[in-house]
């Protein structure tokens, strides 16, 4: 999955959290959900991927892989909270950083 980013500031449809960032992941399968999570995160901190705190504090990322792998149709979308961030991550491959 190659990755596409876009900075955009706009409240979303629910009024609660701002996006502060989201990237698109393609289908050619060379990005894993959890590098796009992550890489999206130090583009929103302006850093370093390895200065951000373990994924795994967040949540598993083998289980995140896992739920967006290639053909799983296990969830539509899934959303926690890293690195003082609100993730969602939806199986249209749409990655968003949201403020808490």
């Amino acid at each position: 999955m190659s990755e596409r980013g876009t900075p955009i500031k706009r409240a979303d449809s629910s009024g609660e959290h701002t996006v502060l960032y989201t990237t698109e992941l393609a289908s050619a399968n060379e990005t894993t959900p959890v590098c796009a999570v992550v890489s999206a995160v130090a583009t929103v901190e302006g850093t370093d991927p390895v200065e951000l705190p373990p994924l795994y504090d967040a949540i598993d990322p083998d289980s995140l892989n896992q739920l967006f792998a290639s053909g799983s149709e296990c969830v539509n979308r899934i959303s926690f909270d890293y690195a003082g961030y609100s993730i969602v991550v939806e199986a249209t491959g749409t990655v968003q950083v949201r403020s808490v």
